[in-house]
């Protein structure tokens, strides 16, 4: 077994590859005026021979039907983020958390092949903004200087450093 390191924010481990990472990581933030805002990081992945739009489309479809007064906001924008200019798909939505409203920015991001995490070339990453009150600049400065600053892994875990 190749043993490397797994990193997370409060130390790492030694470990081999995992055959995927389904980890999310919830951020919870307070910007200078204490409103608390909270940034989710999301594991996905497509289905062979999906585009990154049909996924989108399908938890657009998933959250209407399970989510209270989920309501999509406005249309899907395409872009590229981050220095690796990854290709990625922003959408707005907000429903009920019970009974209040939840505002949330989405960006689905489109992994590059790796040799061991994204072989496939399937793997995403969901970058969420989220907060109870509207967003203000503080708080998308910050989700936007997040999603820009992305660098995905390019060194292969099992060859890694």
């Amino acid at each position: 077994m190749n043993k490397k390191s797994y990193v997370m924010y409060e130390g790492s481990f030694l470990t081999e590859a995992p055959f995927y990472d389904q980890s999310i990581n919830v951020l919870r933030f307070r910007d200078p005026e204490a409103n608390e805002y909270t940034i989710l990081i999301n594991r996905s992945f497509k289905k062979e021979g999906q585009t990154l739009e049909a996924f989108c489309e399908t938890q657009i479809n998933f959250m209407t039907n399970s989510l209270p007064g989920y309501k999509s906001e406005g249309k899907m924008l395409k872009n590229e983020i981050g220095p690796a200019k990854l290709p990625v798909i922003q959408t707005a939505n907000s429903f009920l958390e019970n009974g209040r409203p939840v505002k949330q920015v989405q960006s689905t991001v489109e992994l590059p092949w790796h040799p061991v995490i994204n072989p496939g070339r399937l793997n995403l990453i969901v970058f969420t903004l989220a907060s109870s009150t509207d967003f203000n600049d503080f708080q998308r400065k910050h989700y936007v200087q997040i999603i820009n600053s992305f660098n995905p892994e390019t060194v292969s875990i099992a060859d890694g450093q």
